[in-house]
């Protein structure tokens, strides 16, 4: 087969994928060709729990996230399809009695940059959300209004039909099988329907990154954990949850939901991969469980509620739990969005705006210099006010 030319290759169809590509074509970077192995969020993204929040251990990533809700709340103007689910019910996360300094630290920083967080008493979350059980092991918390949830799917494929709006290519089942390099340059990247010659090629594949890169040599600190979240039904009559809540002592994270059901996750029902082909994407064994304990301990309403439905997705995470992004290492052209999952879907909106601003020169709404690939060779790592894990 012949030759395709593409100016921009960018390799997956998820949020990082679909989001860069619209940012891509908004900004005249040319012939624009998305590469998708199955089709739009076949991959990680579409299990993402879909929360919203801007509360943050580092400048980077608040900013990030701020500029994220404001894009949900302006989508009609923004983007000019589709409509994101965006539902502002608010995000509540607690803090024991080790963590919570950072806590406060962490909503004095979105204060600072423009956010609407506050810090709050045990005593004040009640009025939050009603359901939540208290006991001396809550030491604080933080919350923010605008905080929630929205819906992957709608985001997405909003994206994408933004982006072929404005003409970029979008090519699903058509799965990368390597790369033609020559000197410093990704010249060509392989298909099983033959070859692009590309000027720039943006790898925003999650959990595959680690395996795509090592094929041209690079090895950056990319792990992989399976997690999975439960949907379940609220007993008849009892209240729903309010509010996005993550729980630090109980380890638990909930989000309301529509008609009656409610998503829950459980910090410890995880466990570690050596490749993306392990992942079982089925609920884990007792993690209907550990989730149900969690429950009992802090929405004891809501204990004993039946699942309706599960599944596990794969989390691509550093040493520092904090996406890896731009150049990487020993290319002029080639990019990187990785190591997101845990706060993909709160940062792909802004993060693809910078992604793609660097890639067409021009400047970034947000400085990202702080989470390029080389960061860990530097020893650059950010911080991390709850430790390492996906709350950051």
């Amino acid at each position: 087969m012949s030759d395709e030319l593409a100016d921009v290759v960018v390799i997956g169809a998820g949020l990082y994928g679909a989001a860069t590509a619209f940012h891509l074509s908004r900004l005249g970077a040319g012939r624009v060709l998305v590469v998708e192995q199955a089709g739009p969020l076949a991959g990680d993204s579409g299990r993402t729990f879909g929360m919203v929040r801007h509360h943050y251990s580092n400048d980077v990533t608040a900013e990030l996230a701020l500029r994220g809700i404001e894009t949900f709340r302006n989508w009609a103007s923004e983007v000019g399809v589709g409509d994101p689910g965006y539902v502002a019910c608010g995000y509540l996360v607690t803090a024991d009695a080790a963590t919570v300094e950072g806590c406060r630290e962490n909503a004095a920083r979105s204060v600072r940059l423009g956010g609407d967080e506050q810090f709050v008493e045990p005593d004040e979350m009640s009025a939050i959300e009603p359901l939540l059980a208290l006991d001396e092991a809550i030491a604080g918390g933080a919350y923010e209004p605008s905080g929630g949830y929205a819906d992957v799917h709608r985001v997405v494929l909003s994206w994408l039909t933004a982006a072929s709006a404005r003409g970029a290519r979008l090519s699903f089942g058509r799965t990368v099988t390597g790369f033609e390099v020559s000197g410093s340059d990704v010249v060509g990247v392989r298909t099983n329907e033959g070859t692009i010659s590309a000027g720039r090629v943006l790898v925003c594949v999650g959990a595959w990154a680690g395996e795509m890169l090592s094929s041209v040599g690079v090895d950056l600190p990319i792990a992989l954990r399976r997690i999975p979240v439960a949907v379940l039904e609220a007993p008849a009559g009892s209240a729903m949850p309010s509010v996005v809540c993550s729980e630090a002592v109980s380890r638990i994270v909930v989000r309301p939901e529509r008609s009656g059901h409610f998503w829950a996750a459980a910090y410890g029902g995880e466990s570690e991969l050596a490749q993306v082909g392990d992942c079982d994407y089925s609920l884990s064994p007792g993690f209907v469980e550990i989730l149900q304990e969690g429950l009992s301990a802090r929405y004891p309403s809501l204990a004993g509620s039946p699942t309706v439905t599960g599944w596990s997705g794969v989390y691509d995470y550093t040493p520092d739990w904090n996406p890896v992004v731009g150049l990487v290492p020993g290319f002029d052209n080639l990019y990187l969005t990785a190591g997101s999952s845990g706060h993909g879907f709160k940062l792909a909106s802004a993060l693809a705006e910078c992604v793609a601003a660097q890639m067409t020169g021009t400047t970034p709404p947000v400085d990202i210099s702080a989470l390029r690939p080389d960061r860990f060779s530097r020893d650059r790592l950010l911080h991390l006010a709850y430790g390492p894990g996906a709350r950051a």
